[in-house]
């Protein structure tokens, strides 16, 4: 059986993470990438614009004191992270079980992705994964694609053979 994009994503970053780690996750939704980087991680910044998925986010990870969530677009992460961090994690798109009108926006995800490389540490990981499936997942694609190649920053992609799966980037820096 083949894994999902997020399944990946977790089984890349438990190689590397460890409990010194600092992390941020840019889109928290309903917390399940949040729960397994305060696992597997010292502090966990997680960022969203939702309320319902700062609720979602909270009760999945009310064991959790490592953790700060921040009700705000991942955008201004500069504003509330001032530390340098070892991963920062996106899933792009919009909150899974709500309003799908409500997705990322190309020019806020752009600014977060650069604020979270500027603030990785050297072999840090910036894992950006990209939904095309949904209307305007592909048009942030396209500008997260090109600003990975005009940026040269070092990836690898991962994607299963079905048409519109999501897109998973693994950076390194």
């Amino acid at each position: 059986m083949q894994e999902n994009i997020n399944t990946t994503c977790h089984r890349l970053l438990k190689e590397y993470l460890n409990s010194t780690m600092i992390a941020i996750d840019g889109t928290a939704g309903n917390g399940n990438d949040t729960l397994f980087l305060c696992q597997h991680c010292h502090h966990v910044y997680a960022f969203d614009i939702q309320p319902q998925a700062k609720q979602n986010t909270l009760e999945r990870c009310q064991e959790m004191i490592n953790l700060t969530f921040i009700l705000d677009s991942h955008e201004f992460i500069d504003k509330y992270v001032n530390e340098p961090i070892d991963v920062a994690l996106f899933n792009f798109g919009y909150l899974p079980k709500a309003d799908s009108s409500i997705i990322t926006q190309p020019a806020s995800s752009l600014k977060a992705i650069q604020t979270a490389y500027a603030l990785l540490k050297p072999t840090g990981r910036l894992m950006l994964a990209c939904y095309i499936g949904h209307a305007g997942g592909q048009e942030e694609h396209e500008q997260i694609y090109a600003w990975l190649m005009k940026n040269q920053i070092t990836f690898t992609q991962y994607r299963t053979d079905k048409p519109l799966s999501p897109i998973l980037y693994e950076c390194i820096k």
